[in-house]
């Protein structure tokens, strides 16, 4: 499956990362009496703007997903949404992680999950995966083209990687008109940008849909979890500015200053 690449993955994505062991103890707490929901055992704490994980089926109903498939979840941060289509689906997934801390603690939360077997993450650097040609049956990038400095050399490696007729995936955060939100790390384009950016990596089939009005999570336990996580996270200083970036993604995106916009396209065959 893998290839040798030459760029370090730590080099231009410095980025904090939730330490394992405070997310564990909060989650540990929050579902002694009551289990999590099947596909979220850490409660979608992973994800860094806290658009709900139901987003999710839309981006999954192109495609099969079944035991034989291999997705590539490109800048897949601590597994969430890895674990979430291992658990719901069946299939296999790679999670392409921006950094080091990021596969050791996502792999440690997998194994505790019981799904070290089907999810794998390792640090690799979306403009040079390290993957042979036409491995995965799809590719998805959630939420993290608007944190990388070349999204156009992202796309590209993603239809390196995706087989023919296989499915590409994105979804991300978007300015919403001329001032959108600045936020340290993020890069906020234009939902055509990106268009633009897929065809030309050669992608066809290209579907965009809104998905702002929805993207909101839904499910109370999960709100309460994550604003009791930003608590804690605030209370140390030395992730006060993790919890701000959290914070500030929500409020943006609940303000109406950020979008949140599908994408699918698909391989030629």
């Amino acid at each position: 499956m893998y290839r040798s690449r030459a760029v370090g993955p730590n080099l231009c994505y410095p980025r904090a990362v939730i330490p394992i062991d405070l997310l564990l103890d909060l989650v540990r707490g929050l579902t002694a009496s009551t289990p999590p929901p099947r596909g979220l055992p850490y409660l979608g704490l992973e994800h860094a703007s806290g658009t709900g994980f139901h987003l999710l089926d839309a981006l999954s109903a192109r495609g099969i997903f079944r035991k034989y498939e291999l997705v590539l979840d490109v800048g897949a941060g601590l597994g969430g949404r890895a674990r979430w289509l291992a658990t719901r689906f069946g299939c296999e997934v790679v999670g392409a992680t921006l950094t080091v801390e990021e596969a050791a603690g996502g792999t440690q939360l997998g194994r505790r999950s019981g799904l070290r077997a089907q999810v794998r993450l390792l640090p690799a650097a979306p403009q040079a995966l390290p993957f042979r040609a036409a491995r995965f049956t799809h590719v998805w990038l959630v939420e993290s083209l608007s944190r990388l400095p070349d999204a156009q050399a992202a796309l590209a490696e993603a239809h390196r990687v995706v087989r023919p007729g296989g499915w590409l995936a994105v979804q991300d955060l978007f300015r919403a008109g001329r001032a959108g939100a600045d936020i340290p790390g993020w890069r906020f384009a234009d939902p055509e940008v990106y268009v633009e950016a897929i065809a030309a990596a050669g992608f066809v089939d290209i579907q965009v849909r809104d998905r702002s009005a929805e993207a909101a999570e839904r499910a109370p336990r999960a709100i309460a979890a994550r604003e009791l996580l930003h608590a804690r996270l605030r209370s140390n200083p030395r992730l006060a500015a993790l919890a701000a970036e959290r914070e500030t993604l929500g409020r943006a995106l609940a303000a109406g200053g950020l979008r949140v916009v599908q994408l699918v396209a698909r391989r030629p065959a």
